[in-house]
């Protein structure tokens, strides 16, 4: 009866695979799944700082408003025609007379658009990381994968800001 449920090869062997060929599968799965997941994971953070470029955008174009109308910048986001939404991924800062900001919650990277300064770019991606760690080697990624283009450092900050919109 065993006979039944058993396949065997013509050469008599039983069919099969040994632990070797298991192990290989494994191991090359593991070693896919090593190089895809950085990918993936910059790929979903890219499309998560959509939703704070967005909003940065409209707040930007709702200060110049503001600035036109009142010949200052608004103290407050209140002061604006325009509804900065509850997220659960960025906080969204202003900075009276000189920027508007999207800090991720989850990584070290922030987005701002600024306003006051006249040697200072439009929109600019950065990092609070420190040098030489992986969450600014993750956040300069990001901010490339955005447009950012790394070669154009803000020097009046002292942290890595690169400019998106000049």
């Amino acid at each position: 009866m065993s006979k039944i449920y058993q396949k065997t090869h013509p050469a008599g062997k039983n069919a099969g695979f040994t632990l070797i060929e298991l192990l290989v599968v494994v191991l090359i799965i593991g070693i896919l799944a090593a190089v895809a997941l950085p990918k993936y994971e910059l790929a979903v953070e890219k499309a998560r700082a959509a939703e704070p470029l967005s909003v940065l955008k409209s707040l930007r174009d709702a200060q110049e408003v503001y600035y036109m109308a009142n010949g200052a910048y608004a103290a407050d986001f209140d002061e604006l025609d325009v509804e900065v939404p509850e997220s659960k991924n960025f906080d969204y800062i202003l900075a009276p007379n000189t920027s508007v900001g999207v800090k991720s919650k989850k990584r070290q990277y922030v987005l701002a658009y600024r306003y006051a300064s006249t040697g200072r770019y439009s929109i600019v991606c950065g990092t609070d990381a420190g040098y030489h760690t992986e969450n600014y080697a993750f956040g300069r990624k990001l901010c490339i994968s955005l447009g950012a283009d790394v070669n154009k450092q803000d020097p009046e900050t002292g942290k890595p800001r690169w400019p998106i919109v000049e």
